[in-house]
């Protein structure tokens, strides 16, 4: 466990919504984690000191080689929030870390990646993990959003699933807005979607990511695909349904 203050280093508009805050930690070898875990960040507000809890979305490979660490966040209405969407390079922050264990297998194989809005944040975490260390997973990374502007990290995730013939990506958009040239699938995240996306559904470890309420009908519904629950890892998003 690591605990330390430090500033922000960098503020990233990733959508018109979703901003990326990243923290220097370069010459500190104790900041380790796995991808997917979380980290606790505190802040001040009006003086006194208010603390959330946040996935990393950065890897531990960039951590590691580049010196920063990282999370990213939908703005919302909350106090917190707001705060953090006020804040700039140089504001004073504490970091505590790393905790939980949505993270990768030990032993390498066949993933399927669901995920809506901001639960892409630990996927996005272990897919570069596993682009940066070359291992050997196949994975499926199912996005859903509800426009092709709020879509986190587009050109990054392309870009992995472009170097790999093992990773593959496919957008899933809510509406009612679409882009006038989209051919792609419209709706929500269902087990018909991953069935025709995933012929080999079945032979997959699935990380199920995002606001509460998409995670427990999807974890609901993969049951009644007759996948164990054994192979079904899920993280939610309080705050975002």
């Amino acid at each position: 466990m690591w605990q330390f203050d430090t500033k922000v280093a960098e503020v990233i508009q990733r959508t018109p919504d979703i901003k990326t805050f990243r923290f220097d930690v370069q010459g500190r070898e104790d900041v380790t984690y796995e991808a997917g875990q979380f980290f606790f960040v505190t802040i001040k507000i009006d003086g006194r000191e208010a603390v959330h809890h946040f996935t990393i979305s950065s890897s531990p490979t960039e951590t590691a080689e580049k010196g920063y660490l990282e999370f990213t966040k939908r703005i919302t209405a909350s106090e917190y929030s707001q705060a953090l969407d006020s804040m700039k390079p140089g504001d004073w922050a504490r970091l505590r870390g790393a905790e939980g264990d949505f993270v990768l297998p030990a032993k390498e194989g066949k993933l399927a990646f669901l995920s809506g809005s901001i639960g892409v944040t630990p996927l996005r975490s272990m897919l570069r993990f596993i682009v940066d260390k070359k291992l050997g997973f196949d994975v499926v990374l199912i996005y859903g959003n509800n426009t092709w502007e709020n879509i986190a990290f587009r050109e990054e995730l392309e870009e992995m699933a472009g170097s790999r013939n093992d990773i593959r990506l496919e957008y899933v958009l809510s509406g009612p807005d679409f882009p006038p040239w989209w051919e792609g699938k419209k709706g929500f995240i269902t087990t018909e979607v991953v069935k025709d996306v995933m012929p080999d559904y079945r032979d997959r470890t699935y990380y199920v990511s995002g606001p509460l309420r998409m995670v427990l009908a999807l974890e609901e519904q993969l049951a009644g695909a007759e996948i164990p629950a054994d192979r079904i890892r899920r993280d939610y998003f309080p705050g975002y349904d």
